[in-house]
């Protein structure tokens, strides 16, 4: 239900308010009640893989016995992190990267989210020379989480993507490489692999857009929480590296710590700086948990390994089991599907086209059987035309355990087929 207006806030206030997707996604996260019958399809928690929290747990034994311990609970670090720990991950990271990165490219934040919001801020809105500039997503679905980021309304610019057959009931979007008005955007924001359907942008289409926004020298965000180099779910993709012009966006919830909530921007240090003045305002300081066990995953090289012998494997397992009961549990009831060829991330993003209900109906009339998904319709910001993806498609994680998948596969295809219009 939407609230009332409230005079005494603020528009954006207001805005944040109204019915938000991934205030509806993290709610119901939060609200499961534990009863065996409810099948979590609907959130981005990562798997709990056995061999990945083993290596978790030892580097937390190892923190519980390290004389630094007072400082880690008692001490506050600087708002984008203490200069060794960022001339760390500089170090680190420059490898992977294909840049020599310094300090002055690195800064931590509560979760890539919480970074996020604040770089799209920084690109956005109204300008010192007074021209309002938009946040283009150069294809959509895009992450849920974008959309009530920016503080000014009407912040996102997108178009129809391309629909690309890929073969029987597969599909995949496509760069639409419509020339825009560049001239009213702040900046070109992408995630890659691209949550939630799994596209992975190849490095051509990103090279096609950057000899575009340099010309207007806009920023290139790119949000690898799934990506390179670590998890780096990205199939036989190549990995993206830094350059001028690029700000990157790297996590550790998607490694399987979302609850540590560490995220990190490289970037040139003028946007870094900028970035240090929004987290004091915003943050005072970064959390020491994260970046205290980022110093240990980091000098003792484990994600290189959890990422391509642990990780990898197991999801990309996942992915063909879900695949697998999904499709038998549709044709079982005669459902009219297509999914999207998922090269990376958690997710299935799946689109019914002869539904007599849209997405989101279909959200509620799962929800009463104690399955949760999430409506499609939220992943499109910026996007105003009537392209019919936006009310026929919906994502689900494949993250969760076999059995789960299972009944709620089979529950899902019981839904859609008894709302399906027939076919001519």
């Amino acid at each position: 239900m939407t609230p009332m207006p409230n005079p005494t806030l603020s528009l954006w206030a207001s805005r944040l308010r109204q019915n938000q997707g991934i205030r509806s996604l993290m709610e119901d996260l939060g609200q499961v009640t534990g009863h065996p019958d409810e099948i979590l399809l609907g959130g981005g928690n990562p798997a709990h893989i056995p061999e990945a929290e083993e290596i978790f747990a030892e580097a937390f034994q190892t923190l519980a016995k390290d004389p630094k311990l007072g400082a880690l609970l008692g001490d506050y670090q600087a708002p984008i992190g203490n200069d060794r720990f960022r001339s760390l991950a500089a170090e680190y990271l420059s490898p992977h990267l294909g840049y020599d990165l310094r300090k002055g490219n690195i800064a931590f934040f509560n979760g890539s989210q919480n970074a996020y919001s604040y770089l799209l801020n920084i690109h956005s809105g109204k300008m010192l020379d007074g021209i309002f500039k938009k946040i283009l997503l150069p294809i959509v679905p895009e992450y849920i989480g974008y959309a009530d980021q920016s503080i000014e309304a009407d912040a996102f610019l997108a178009t129809d993507p391309e629909v690309i057959p890929t073969g029987n009931h597969r599909f995949r979007y496509g760069l639409n490489k419509t020339e825009f008005d560049l001239s009213k955007v702040g900046c070109v924001a992408l995630s890659r692999p691209t949550n939630p359907t799994g596209n992975i942008l190849s490095n051509k289409d990103i090279e096609w857009m950057e000899e575009r926004t340099k010309k207007q020298n806009l920023p290139l965000l790119i949000d690898l929480a799934y990506g390179n180099p670590f998890p780096n779910l990205i199939g036989s993709e190549e990995p993206i590296h830094y350059r001028e012009g690029r700000t990157l966006s790297l996590s550790f919830s998607k490694i399987g710590l979302p609850g540590v909530r560490l995220g990190m921007i490289v970037s040139d240090p003028d946007t870094i700086e900028t970035l240090s003045s929004y987290a004091a305002v915003g943050n005072l300081a970064v959390g020491n948990l994260g970046v205290y066990l980022m110093d240990i995953l980091f000098r003792k090289d484990i994600l290189t390994n959890l990422s391509k012998n642990i990780l990898r494997p197991f999801y990309d397992q996942k992915r063909e089991l879900a695949l697998s009961i999904f499709e038998s549990e549709f044709k079982k009831h005669g459902v009219e599907y297509e999914i999207h060829d998922p090269l990376g991330g958690f997710f299935l993003w799946i689109r019914f086209p002869n539904m007599s209900v849209n997405n989101h109906k279909l959200y509620h009339l799962c929800k009463d059987k104690r399955l949760f998904i999430v409506s499609g319709h939220y992943f499109f910001p910026g996007l105003n035309s009537d392209f019919s993806h936006t009310q026929d498609c919906i994502r689900l994680t494949y993250c969760r355990p076999e059995e789960e998948l299972a009944r709620g596969a089979h529950i899902l295809a019981e839904i859609v087929a008894s709302h399906q219009t027939k076919s001519e």
